[in-house]
């Protein structure tokens, strides 16, 4: 299929992000992803399929606005996981929910999530989107490995390629040793039979991607005269805030920047935004990020970062 063939009509695969219901307020998975080289299993999934338990407990017409996910530990693919929901608090305009993830009686994963009757505002801002290439002009991030553009082998443009979620990496040439990254995605298939929730939940699963990697893009380490050397990269927690409704399925701008990594550990921010420009959800996440010098005496390294008016941001690239 042309990368820049753009249908999205093949029924989505529901198994990422389907649960077994077996006993109360607890489900099961049935599908475990573990990346090629990964320590455990794909941390998206997990928060995706943590979101599905929750709003399994919850009524409409309440829907996610928040979760804080922590991982403990890290999963394995051999092994289901069990998620057991808590219900927390039932109110009138919000609710709360604890979900525990577990394998072998271990506890590898916790998440509160709320939810929100959806109200009307009078108050509202936000960032606007940056002006980047559309998802029609780029390629799939698949394509950039086969092509020799991007790290991996053709074992890992397969994987890709079989995942819920296609991505379409946004060029940044220009701004190369920067701590920011662009991304387009979206879910593969069509989603519009499917709940809200289906819509947050796959989102939460697509919103992993390439957010915490960007803490790493100063120190170019995939570049020949690179001084330093990933010796580990972990999430440590993840976070999402849902601020309007979207579709999954649809073309989705993830924008994501990191303003600081230190003492081991690497902290990165994201913001997506509809193809209309509306901003739909933010997201933060921490990981442990450690490196070996090559033989290099260790600084930080120092960028400033401003917020610009709608005039100077509407001719930024990003």
């Amino acid at each position: 299929m042309s990368d820049t063939f753009d249908a999205n009509t093949a029924p989505f695969n529901e198994r990422t992000l389907e649960l077994e219901e077996v006993g109360p307020d607890t489900y099961l998975s049935v599908d475990l992803w573990r990346p090629k080289g990964n320590r455990g299993v794909f941390g998206g999934q997990v928060i995706g399929q943590a979101l599905t338990a929750a709003a399994k407990t919850v009524s409409s017409p309440f829907r996610c606005n928040s979760i804080h996910c922590y991982f403990l530990a890290a999963g394995n693919n051999t092994e289901m996981i069990a998620y057991e929901v808590r219900r927390i608090r039932q109110g009138a305009s919000y609710c709360s929910r604890l979900v525990v993830a577990k394998q072998s009686g271990r506890v590898i994963f916790i998440a509160t999530v709320s939810f929100q009757r959806p109200e009307p505002s009078v108050l509202s801002h936000q960032y606007v989107m940056p002006q980047v290439p559309s998802p029609e002009s780029l390629v799939s991030r698949e394509a950039l490995i086969l092509r020799g553009e991007a790290e991996g082998d053709t074992f890992k443009a397969d994987e890709i390629s079989n995942l819920p979620v296609e991505t379409r990496p946004v060029p940044q040439k220009e701004l190369k040793g920067l701590p920011v990254n662009a991304i387009w995605l979206r879910a593969r298939g069509d989603m519009s039979q499917l709940g809200h929730c289906h819509h947050q939940s796959m989102l939460a699963y697509a919103s992993d991607f390439a957010l915490i990697s960007t803490a790493l893009r100063p120190f170019r380490m995939n570049s020949p005269d690179a001084k330093h050397k990933l010796s580990m990269l972990v999430s440590l927690d993840h976070t999402i805030w849902f601020h309007e409704p979207f579709r999954a399925d649809d073309w989705l701008l993830y924008v994501m920047e990191s303003p600081r990594t230190a003492s081991g550990r690497g902290l990165a921010f994201g913001r997506i935004y509809s193809r209309d420009g509306v901003l739909v959800a933010s997201t933060a996440q921490e990981g442990v990020a450690r490196g070996v010098d090559l033989g290099s005496d260790h600084k930080t390294i120092e960028f400033i970062h401003r917020i610009t008016s709608r005039e100077a941001d509407d001719r930024a690239k990003l």
